[in-house]
C-alpha cells in the first residue's frame, strides 16, 4: 500500500511542482495592480509596502523556477513553493487595507493536489500560525476588518482569531477528508497496478518463452540448411559446426583479454557463434564441380568460389529478422566480410583493419584455424603448434593482432576441442570421403561421356 512518503514519484511530485509554480506566478500581478490602483485611487496601499511585496513574490518565483526547471530536490521545491504562497498571502494580509479571509487556506487546499496527508497537514498547520501572526500584524495597524473604513466598524484581536479558527477547523476536516479521499483513490489504483504489472509480467514471461522457442526454431532452421547444404558441398557440415565453437572462444578471449567488452557481450557472443553457422551459405550458388575439387585448377573458378561471400550476404538479406534483425546483420557481415584481411588484401571488398566488421573478423580467424588443423581430401591436418606460429607470422597482415593473441592464447583449449571433434566424427567424415570418391568417378565417366560424344 501507499504512505504518506511514496504517494507520488519525483516525477509526479516535479509535474505537480509545475502546476503550483503558475499560481505562484500569478501573484507576481497582485503587488502589480495594487501599485497601479492605488496611483488611480482605487485603492490606498503605499508603494513601500507593495514594492518589497513585489520583490518577495519575484525572488520565490525565480528560486522556485529554477528547482523545477533542473529537478532539484522535488520533495523540497514542494515545501518552497507552497511556503511561498502562504507566505505572500500572510505578508499582504497584515495591510489594514487589504482583507484576506478565505485566502488564509488557499495553499492548504492547494497542497491536496500531492494526495499527501502528511504535507497537508504541516502546511495546514503553517497557514493558521502566519494567519495569525498576520491578523496581530493588522490589528497593530488599527487594521479594517469589515473592509469599510467609512463605516468605522472595528473589532478586537481576539474574537476574530476565534472567528478564524472556526473557519480554519472546517478547512482542517475539508483538507482530512480529501486527502484520506485521494489516498483511497490511489490505493485502489496502486492495487490495480500491481495486479496489472503481475498480469504483464506473465505476458512478458510467455513473450520470454515463446522467443526462446522461436529462436529455438530459428536454430533448428540455421542447422537444417547447414546440413542441406553438406550435400552440396561436402564436409562443410564439419566445418561450420568447428568455426561456432572457435568463434565462442576467440570471442571470451578477447574479453578476458579486456579487448571489445562493450561488443562482446553474452548476447552477441551468441549471436556471433550462430551467425558461424551459416557463413558459408552463398556456397549453395557455387557449382558442384568446383567445390568438390581437392583444389582450384583455375582463376575462373578461384573467381567463382570468391562469389560465395556476396551470394552469402544476399542470401542472408532474406530471411526474416532474428533478434529484432540483430542476428541477421551480424550474420550478413559475417557472410560478405570473413575471407577480408586487415591489411586490405581480402575479398571481396578489400576492407582493411576496424572497417572490417569486429564479427567478421574473429570469423576470419576461425575460419584460417579450422581449414588448418583438419583433416581434408586433399591434406592431412596441420599440427596445431605449427597453426598457432602460423597466427604469430600473420599478425597485423591478415589478422587483427589482439585476435591472433586470442587464438594464440587459446591453444590448450583448440587441442581439446579438436581431439573431441576428431573423436566424435572420423566415422562420418569417412563416410564422406566414400560420397566424395563416388561423386569424381561420377563426373568423371560424365566428363569422358561428353568428351567422346564431341
Amino acid at each position: 500500500m501507499l504512505n504518506n512518503d511514496t504517494i507520488s514519484s519525483k516525477e509526479n511530485i516535479n509535474e505537480i511542482n509545475k502546476m503550483v509554480e503558475k499560481v505562484l506566478h500569478s501573484l507576481n500581478l497582485i503587488p502589480i495592480l495594487l501599485i497601479i490602483f492605488s496611483a488611480v485611487g482605487i485603492f490606498n496601499v503605499a508603494i513601500t509596502f507593495s514594492l518589497p511585496l513585489l520583490l518577495f513574490t519575484i525572488f520565490f518565483s525565480l528560486a522556485s523556477h529554477s528547482l523545477i526547471k533542473f529537478n532539484i530536490a522535488p520533495k523540497f521545491a514542494m515545501y518552497f513553493i507552497l511556503f511561498g504562497i502562504e507566505l505572500f498571502i500572510a505578508a499582504i494580509g497584515t495591510n489594514k487595507h487589504v482583507g484576506i479571509y478565505i485566502g488564509y487556506s488557499i495553499v492548504s487546499f492547494l497542497s491536496c493536489l500531492y494526495c499527501n496527508k502528511k504535507l497537508s497537514n504541516f502546511i495546514c498547520t503553517i497557514s493558521y500560525i502566519l494567519m495569525l501572526i498576520s491578523l496581530f500584524y493588522k490589528f497593530q495597524n488599527d487594521g479594517i476588518i469589515l473592509g469599510e473604513e467609512s463605516t468605522g466598524i472595528t473589532m478586537s484581536y481576539l474574537p476574530v482569531v476565534v472567528g478564524f479558527t472556526i473557519e480554519f477547523g472546517f478547512v482542517f476536516l475539508i483538507i482530512n477528508l480529501l486527502t484520506t479521499k485521494k489516498r483511497s483513490n490511489l490505493n485502489n489504483l496502486n492495487y490495480f497496478s500491481e495486479n496489472k504489472s503481475e498480469q504483464i509480467e506473465k505476458t512478458n514471461d510467455n513473450c520470454e518463452n515463446e522467443d526462446f522457442e522461436l529462436t529455438n526454431t530459428q536454430e533448428k532452421i540455421i542447422e537444417f540448411v547447414v546440413e542441406s547444404l553438406k550435400n552440396h558441398d561436402l564436409l562443410t557440415g564439419f566445418h561450420v559446426k568447428h568455426t561456432k565453437k572457435y568463434v565462442e572462444i576467440i570471442s571470451k578471449k578477447l574479453v578476458e583479454k579486456g579487448f571489445y567488452t562493450d561488443i562482446l557481450t553474452e548476447k552477441n557472443i551468441k549471436l556471433f557463434s550462430t551467425a558461424a553457422l551459416i557463413h558459408d551459405i552463398g556456397k549453395v550458388h557455387t557449382p558442384e564441380g568446383i567445390l568438390n575439387r581437392p583444389r582450384m585448377s583455375t582463376a575462373e573458378e578461384f573467381e567463382l568460389m570468391k562469389r560465395h561471400t556476396i551470394d552469402g550476404a544476399n542470401l542472408i538479406n532474406l530471411l526474416p529478422n532474428i533478434c529484432n534483425g540483430d542476428f541477421n546483420k551480424i550474420a550478413h557481415d559475417i557472410a560478405l566480410y570473413h575471407h577480408e584481411k586487415w591489411n586490405g588484401s581480402g575479398y571481396p571488398t578489400n576492407l582493411s583493419g576496424t572497417q572490417i566488421p569486429l564479427c567478421a573478423r574473429i570469423m576470419a580467424a576461425a575460419d584460417v584455424l579450422d581449414a588448418l588443423i583438419s583433416l581434408r581430401t586433399y591434406k592431412d591436418p596441420m599440427p596445431i603448434d605449427r597453426a598457432m606460429i602460423v597466427f604469430e607470422e600473420s599478425k597485423g597482415i591478415q589478422f587483427e593482432p589482439c585476435i591472433a593473441d586470442a587464438v594464440i592464447e587459446c591453444k590448450n583449449q583448440i587441442v581439446e576441442i579438436d581431439a573431441k571433434f576428431k573423436k566424435d566424427e572420423l566415422s562420418d567424415f569417412y563416410n564422406e570421403i566414400d560420397e566424395k570418391h563416388k561423386y569424381y568417378n561420377i563426373l568423371k565417366t560424365q566428363i569422358l561421356s561428353e568428351n567422346n560424344k564431341i
